[in-house]
C-alpha cells in the first residue's frame, strides 16, 4: 500500500491512478468515509487523467491518531500530499467534508497549486444548536454503526435502489474512524464557517448538489453567487452519495470540467 509519512509522523494513505503528470484530479473523501468510497469514479477519471486520492488522517488506511484532527491540519496534510507527489497543478474535489478541508486550504495557502475546485454537496456553514449538537456527539459515541447504517441509507436518497449488504459495507468502512476522530470532526465541523473565504476563490469551480442532498436550493445559490467563477451542475435523481448513485454523470461532469483547466 503507498503511503507518505508527515512531518508528525503520521502515515497517509493515498491511490494514485493515470498518466504520471504534474497535473492530477485529487479527491478528498467526507467524514468519515475513505479512499474506497470513490472506487466507482476513479477507474474512469483515470484513463484520462491522473487521479490522486488520500484517506485523511485517522480514516480508512491511514494512521489512527487523536493528533491533529482539525480541518486545518486536514488541509496541512494536503498540501503535504500536493508537494510529496510534486503536483503542481489540481482539481481539488471535495466531497461533504472534503470541501471544508479545502477552503480551510485556500484560507492557509490561497489557491497555490489549484487550477479547479468541485465541492460536491457541501455547504460552507452549517451551525445547529448546541442540544442538537451534543445529541449527534452522542449518538456517535453510544451507537455509531447502527447510526451509520442509517445515515447511508438516507444519504442515497428516497430513489435509489438500497442494496442491503453494500450500506453494511460503507457502515464498516465508517467504523474504521476512530469514534474519538469522528467527534471531533463532527464538533467542529457544524461550528466552521467558510462563507468568508468563498469570494476570495478565483479559479473555475463546479458546485455539485442534488435533489434529496444536503445542499438545497438557497445554499447552491449562496455558493454560486459567493465563489464568482463557478458553475452549479445539479444531479436530480440523488443524494448524498452522488458518485454511487449518479456515477456516469458525474463522471462525465468531472472530466468535462478537467479537460477545461487541466
Amino acid at each position: 500500500m503507498p503511503y507518505l509519512v508527515t512531518p508528525d509522523e503520521i502515515p497517509l494513505y493515498y491511490e494514485d491512478e493515470g498518466p504520471r503528470t504534474s497535473s492530477a484530479i485529487f479527491l478528498i473523501h467526507g467524514e468519515p468515509f475513505n479512499t474506497k468510497f470513490w472506487q466507482k469514479n476513479i477507474p474512469e477519471l483515470a484513463r484520462e487523467f491522473r487521479v490522486v486520492s488520500m484517506d485523511v488522517r485517522g480514516r480508512g488506511e491511514s494512521g489512527k491518531t487523536d493528533d491533529g484532527q482539525t480541518l486545518a491540519q486536514y488541509a496541512r496534510d494536503f498540501r503535504f500530499m500536493l508537494e510529496a507527489l510534486a503536483l503542481e497543478r489540481v482539481v481539488a474535489v471535495g466531497w461533504s467534508m472534503g470541501s471544508a478541508i479545502i477552503w480551510s486550504y485556500v484560507q492557509q495557502f490561497g489557491e497555490d497549486r489549484m487550477v479547479g475546485f468541485v465541492d460536491v454537496d457541501q455547504r460552507p456553514h452549517r451551525f445547529i444548536s448546541y442540544d442538537d449538537l451534543l445529541r449527534r456527539l452522542e449518538t456517535i459515541r453510544t451507537s455509531r454503526l447502527s447510526n451509520h447504517r442509517k445515515v447511508i441509507v438516507d444519504y442515497y436518497g428516497p430513489e435509489a435502489e438500497i442494496d442491503d449488504e453494500l450500506v453494511d459495507w460503507m457502515a464498516y468502512e465508517c467504523m474504521k474512524t476512530p469514534t474519538s476522530a469522528h467527534r471531533a470532526a463532527a464538533y467542529e465541523s457544524y461550528f466552521a464557517d467558510f462563507r468568508p473565504v468563498l469570494p476570495t476563490m478565483q479559479v473555475p469551480a463546479r458546485i455539485f448538489w442534488t435533489r434529496y442532498g444536503v445542499v438545497k436550493e438557497d445554499t447552491a445559490k449562496l455558493l454560486n453567487e459567493g465563489i464568482r467563477n463557478s458553475k452549479l451542475v445539479f444531479f436530480e435523481h440523488s443524494g448524498h452519495l452522488l458518485p454511487w448513485t449518479e456515477t456516469e454523470k458525474f463522471n462525465r461532469e468531472m472530466l468535462s470540467f478537467a479537460r477545461e483547466v487541466l
